[in-house]
């Protein structure tokens, strides 16, 4: 979005909200206008509008950013449907036929699958335990992926260089200790 479409948004989040004390100054709107730049205007405007019409506060640059991801990205099924779908491939590929279980599955439940191991769910004698245990996994990993796609390119960027950097000077001091 560019200088002038986020003005028109600024414009509708404090005439919506005329006793929130929201971008006072110059320098809170270029915070707020960095931190939603990189979003569609179109987009953020239909997550203001929606704001506005179930919400008696001024967003923040959080909720706004979420309701873009949200509209943009969906919202991924929950986790009943997802432990569902688990069930459904074990009843009719079976535990011999995984790799074909796996790829039918949507990523994120093929990766919850996969940390709990698709064998051991197949072949479990505690299958209410596994199945808190998904639904646990499911929860987290999806709350992570909805986070992650909330942030801005550049910083989803920065934290995967950070990452690397990290894992890479980890990695030297082990070899260091070995030798």
């Amino acid at each position: 979005m560019n200088a002038q479409e986020f003005a028109t948004i600024a414009s509708a989040v404090k005439a919506a909200y005329p006793n929130a004390n929201i971008m006072p100054d110059k320098q809170s709107k270029n915070v707020w206008y960095t931190m939603l730049s990189d979003l569609d205007y179109n987009v953020c405007l239909t997550a203001i509008k929606e704001h506005m019409s179930i919400n008696k506060f001024a967003p923040s640059i959080s909720e706004i950013r979420q309701k873009c991801s949200e509209i943009v990205n969906g919202l991924p099924k929950d986790w009943g449907a997802a432990w569902a779908e688990v069930l459904d491939s074990i009843r009719y590929k079976g535990m011999y036929r995984e790799e074909e279980a796996l790829k039918e599955m949507e990523p994120l439940t093929r990766e919850c699958v996969k940390r709990l191991g698709y064998q051991n769910i197949c072949l479990t004698e505690n299958l209410e335990m596994d199945r808190a245990n998904f639904r646990m996994i499911y929860e987290q990993v999806s709350k992570q992926r909805m986070q992650d796609a909330q942030l801005p390119i550049g910083l989803q960027t920065k934290k995967q260089e950070l990452r690397m950097l990290s894992s890479q000077v980890v990695a030297a001091l082990e070899m260091g200790e070995s030798e």
